[in-house]
């Protein structure tokens, strides 16, 4: 299990589509996606260094909704966002996603997720009364 707060793509497994950027560590990831849908859906890439910047910084939303008219299309599916400017490593990892190394959510392998840990403390908790 690891357990070391990372930043992550996600991404549907059958269709490729973006859903994503999030941070934490995997257990972490596969409760927010779990929020969504079901994580054994999707899959996930680990980020290098990077992120998306804004050279004349942006304004507090005062709402969702946002009135950037000038979005750039990623590969795919979603948008950037028009004041943000992603870093060559960030730009790269967007644009070309499947460059990167790809791993699926697989809870029966007992690898991430609640129903996991569970799992692994009632099994803790038996060996312990024995």
């Amino acid at each position: 299990m690891e357990n070391v707060m990372s930043v992550y793509l996600v991404r549907a497994a059958e269709t490729k589509m973006l859903h994503g950027i999030v941070w934490g560590n995997l257990d972490q990831i596969w409760d927010a996606l779990d929020e969504m849908d079901q994580p054994e859906f999707f899959e996930y890439a680990k980020l290098k260094p990077g992120g998306l910047l804004s050279p004349s910084g942006i304004e507090p939303a005062k709402t969702n909704e946002t009135d950037c008219t000038t979005q750039t299309p990623l590969a795919n599916g979603g948008f950037l966002p028009a004041d943000m400017e992603p870093s060559e490593r960030t730009f790269d990892a967007l644009f070309d996603p499947d460059s990167l190394r790809w791993r699926r959510f697989d809870d029966t392998l007992g690898k991430h997720g609640m129903v996991s840990r569970i799992v692994a403390n009632m099994n803790a908790e038996k060996g312990a009364e024995v």
